[in-house]
């Protein structure tokens, strides 16, 4: 019994000095902004839009990626289903062959929470080549998706 009284009164006296070594904060060598991103490095968007000659025709709400390597390069862009039916006219067009009104000079356009442009891409003769809509049922809540991949000639980052 002896040897375990002794064995607890040492279990006791060194839990003092460990707890209150844990209340101290941590001291790094380390710099504090080595571990983190700094401001302006990563790009956030909360928005981003399909612009041709000043005027935008579709917003969305997602980027789903910009892919430079396909052939013909290709992005796709994800909202929650609109009433405008700017997009699909113009998808309509590129369909159904009509050269001129299909294939537009175009820019997708970022923007940031406070609503001012964080990027800008042009795309050289760009055309909604697909266009679909997510399933819904009667009645639910959730909002319906329409998902459209753009295919260009080029695209090129030409600006904040």
């Amino acid at each position: 019994m002896k040897g375990w009284k002794s064995c607890l009164l040492l279990l006791a006296a060194l839990a003092v000095p460990m707890a209150a070594q844990a209340q101290e904060p941590a001291v790094s060598s380390e710099p504090k902004d080595t571990a983190r991103v700094q401001a302006g490095d990563a790009l956030t968007a909360a928005r981003f839009s399909i612009t041709i000659d000043g005027h935008e025709i579709a917003s969305f709400s997602e980027l789903q990626g910009i892919n430079t390597l396909a052939t013909p390069p290709t992005i796709v862009l994800k909202r929650g289903k609109s009433s405008s039916r700017e997009m699909w006219s113009w998808h309509e067009a590129a369909r159904t062959g009509q050269m001129s009104a299909g294939r537009k000079n175009a820019s997708l356009i970022m923007y940031d929470y406070e609503g001012k442009p964080v990027a800008r891409y042009q795309l050289t003769n760009a055309w909604p080549s697909k266009i679909e809509i997510g399933s819904l049922k009667a009645g639910a809540s959730e909002v319906l998706m329409e998902t459209v991949t753009m295919v260009c000639d080029h695209i090129q980052r030409v600006s904040k």
